[in-house]
């Protein structure tokens, strides 16, 4: 019963719930640890006055950073992000205290409550996130479509910590007829975006009659069909596919958030800037800057600017060549300035210039456009936006995501355009930077184990029981 789609709905309402409670009691203690017992009428009643702001402020950041959704990919990157969540609501609380004049309230209290929160509210989230797995983990997963893009997905899967899901069988889509029996094996259906619309079809179908929840992986038709209307022509029913190229007024409010941001970034970070310029020009030779033509808004080219993080020359040899993990090219300090993502604050002065906004896809050397251009029919379409300093690629992806699959992120992204998720997607970047996995360079997988298991899965052994046994030890 507590799988039922009605707890299922009420989980985050929960989780918020108890984010509040102990935010709110972590300033309770703070006050009741730095006067001994109950603090004064002065220092309390400011207090009072900017809890309810508080509690506010404290959801719409957690909902903004995106922590009240399931995290299969490991408590790490919740933890980070309930630490800028309870960051955010220290700063948003010395504010309010200002704005009400609460002078009264100490600043101690702040820093106390602060840490408290963050043991507290990480506390309970990690308990939480275990819930989430007994609850929502351990499903029995069928994955749908050709073998050779099966394995790419099985890789994903894989990698995932253990406890989430269990890939019983893939099931190739001339062998479509046995989906009936196997249904009744699986929790749930992955369906890769190869498959044909007609067998996507079959397979939802079956699902539903089967009560099965399927996860379909988005090609371009199904991510335009996202937000769709229902009209009518005469008593046919039509949806409507609208255009995905942003409107003068969404292309306006971006521009003037661009601008707001970018300046008070240039003008705030002036004395990181030059922390990371001499840290460069200290540790190797070469200039401090790396500037590069780039592919932006309608496949126009631009001078990007970063900080520079190979050696000198780096490519003089070798041509255009996407870094690895471990890539001998990277200075020490580059590998820093990667891992943080320092080295993309340069690009402030293109967001200036009008080259690039703060939220969209990443831009990519002409190089690399013309080689995934004739590799996905679609991929000229990220173009309609100019490229950004962040996107979803870059909080759910990391460097060794495929073209494809950043395409998809980029594609959802421009086909879902808001202030909010620009906004959320600026929140989110901040635990992504501080984590770092985004910005590694490609690594190859050579775990055998892990390529015995999937081999096994693709091929339609019979011994898939073998295959689960080595994916739970590979995940971590």
């Amino acid at each position: 019963m507590f799988r039922s789609r009605a707890f299922k709905s009420i989980f985050p309402y929960l989780l918020a719930v108890g984010d509040l409670v102990l935010v709110l009691a972590g300033f309770l203690a703070a006050f009741l640890i730095r006067f001994s017992g109950p603090a004064p009428a002065i220092n309390w009643e400011p207090f009072l006055k900017v809890a309810p702001w508080v509690a506010l402020v404290t959801v719409i950041l957690f909902a903004g950073l995106d922590l009240y959704h399931l995290h299969h990919n490991g408590f790490a990157s919740l933890l980070r992000g309930v630490v800028t969540g309870i960051f955010g609501v220290l700063v948003a609380t010395m504010a309010l205290t200002f704005w009400f004049r609460g002078f009264a309230f100490p600043r101690s209290v702040l820093l106390l409550a602060a840490l408290l929160q963050v043991v507290m509210v990480c506390a309970w989230r990690y308990l939480s996130w275990h819930f989430e797995k007994q609850l929502y983990g351990r499903r029995k997963l069928l994955v749908v479509g050709p073998p050779q893009e099966a394995a790419k997905v099985l890789g994903k899967l894989f990698d995932l910590p253990r406890g989430w899901f269990e890939v019983r069988r893939v099931l190739a889509p001339e062998d479509l007829s046995a989906l009936t029996s196997l249904l009744h094996q699986v929790d749930a259906v992955l369906v890769v975006p190869s498959l044909s619309r007609e067998d996507k079809a079959v397979v939802l179908s079956k699902c539903l009659q089967a009560r099965r929840e399927a996860y379909v992986v988005p090609d371009l038709y199904d991510i335009m069909l996202s937000r769709s209307n229902m009209l009518q022509i005469n008593d046919l029913p039509v949806v409507e596919v609208q255009d995905i190229r942003l409107t003068w007024l969404q292309r306006a409010t971006k521009r003037a958030l661009d601008l707001v941001l970018a300046g008070l970034g240039l003008v705030l970070g002036l004395p990181l800037l030059v922390g990371c310029a001499l840290a460069v020009a200290a540790t190797s030779s070469g200039p401090v800057f790396y500037v590069q033509e780039r592919v932006g808004y309608r496949g126009r080219p631009f001078l990007l600017y970063k900080f520079r993080t190979m050696i000198r020359d780096a490519e003089k040899l070798t041509g255009p060549v996407l870094a690895h993990e471990k890539d001998p090219r990277i200075t020490p300090v580059g590998r820093i300035l990667r891992a943080t993502r320092l080295d993309e604050l340069p690009q402030l002065i293109n967001v200036v210039k009008g080259d690039m906004s703060i939220v969209g896809p990443r831009p990519e050397r002409p190089f690399f456009v013309d080689q995934f251009a004739s590799e996905i029919p679609d991929y000229h379409y990220r173009h309609l936006v100019k490229p950004g300093l962040t996107g979803l690629a870059q909080i759910y992806g990391k460097y060794t995501t495929s073209a494809e699959d950043k395409l998809r992120y980029d594609l959802y992204y421009i086909r879902n355009y808001s202030l909010w998720l620009d906004l959320k997607i600026i929140l989110q970047t901040i635990p992504v930077a501080l984590g770092g996995e985004g910005a590694q360079g490609q690594r190859k997988d050579t775990d055998p184990e892990k390529r015995a298991a999937i081999h096994a899965l693709v091929n339609g052994q019979q011994e898939v029981a073998a295959a689960e046994d080595s994916s739970k030890q590979l995940a971590r």
